[in-house]
């Protein structure tokens, strides 16, 4: 979930039962399921990964009240069609689980490729409906080794509050050796009739050996609204791909 709607949406489902004060969750600069690699495969390709981070980030807030996460994922791949399933933990709202699907087909257009799909966040035992469905649109590209990337998601539904909100995020990747990598992101999420914010990060990535990295990041946001989760903050994960 995003606890910067959340937590709103599930007090005022829920105020009229009872008293409701929490502190209102990417681990990195995305989700689990918006980080799974979405290059099309040419034939049927099946994917596991497990994460342990220090803290788990989504769009610059700590959905884990900045104690340790841990991801698992699995992905499968057909040609150009993609999906994929993934499980974290979260600390917010009495909520300690959050689940992800996701889906979607690549089109390569030659120097750039364009990812239709869709992500659903879901969370195990939520007070409230908070359920949410996002559309998906990224193009991703190089010029040179200089990687870039822009990505936009939607939906009418954030999080159980009704409201449409809009994110758009644009990033670029540079490899400095042939281990080490450098990366960053400036997002905008925009969402009707509540706070709009920034958010960025910045950071490196290495790789250990084949299927193991370890990426340290700088995450901020100018969410002054959402208070001490959303603050300037380091984040460090180990990730394995199999």
């Amino acid at each position: 979930m995003r606890i910067t709607l959340a937590v709103a949406a599930i007090a005022a489902a829920i105020a009229p039962a009872c008293a409701f004060a929490q502190d209102a969750e990417t681990y990195q600069d995305k989700t689990p399921a918006a980080n799974v690699k979405t290059e099309a495969p040419s034939d049927l390709k099946v994917g596991f990964g497990l994460t342990g981070a220090t803290e788990y980030v989504w769009r610059g807030v700590s959905q884990s009240d900045e104690k340790p996460a841990v991801f698992a994922t699995v992905s499968v791949g057909y040609r150009n069609f993609y999906a994929g399933a993934g499980t974290e933990n979260v600390h917010f709202a009495g909520i300690s689980q959050e689940y992800d699907l996701w889906g979607g087909y690549v089109f390569d257009l030659g120097a750039v490729k364009l990812d239709l799909g869709a992500v659903r966040y879901g969370y195990v035992d939520a007070p409230a409906k908070i359920d949410t469905l996002e559309g998906k649109a990224a193009i991703s590209g190089s010029v040179g080794k200089l990687g870039l990337k822009a990505a936009g998601y939607y939906t009418g539904n954030y999080f159980g509050t009704r409201q449409h909100a809009f994110y758009g995020e644009v990033g670029a990747s540079y490899p400095l050796t042939g281990k080490l990598t450098a990366s960053g992101a400036v997002g905008r999420q925009q969402i009707d009739a509540l706070p709009d914010y920034t958010t960025w990060n910045a950071g490196l990535s290495y790789a250990v050996m084949k299927g193991a990295k370890l990426d340290v990041r700088y995450h901020d946001t100018d969410a002054s609204h959402i208070g001490r989760l959303a603050k300037a903050r380091v984040v460090g994960s180990f990730s394995l791909a199999f």
